[in-house]
């Protein structure tokens, strides 16, 4: 849950304050703070949504791996009742 936090927080206040000095070095506000900001967004969705189907890969890998468990010791243990 933290990790998913930064995901979103940091490149949104590294683009904002990135967007902020350029502005007051450039005297462009409120032009950079918000490419920043739209950057930051854009960002964090990809971000989000790569970390979001890891989690879905890994919990479907881990069931499987737990269905593969059952299926061997069932089989297991039809050989021994043979």
């Amino acid at each position: 849950a933290w990790e998913m936090g930064y995901l979103i927080a940091l490149p949104l206040i590294g683009f904002a304050l990135l967007g902020r000095f350029l502005d007051r070095l450039l005297a462009t506000s409120p032009l950079f703070l918000i490419l920043g900001m739209i950057i930051a967004i854009v960002l964090s969705t990809v971000l989000v949504a790569r970390k979001t189907m890891q989690v879905i890969n890994d919990e479907d890998s881990n069931q499987h791996h737990v269905e593969r468990q059952k299926n061997e010791k069932i089989s297991r243990r039809n050989d021994e009742g043979v």
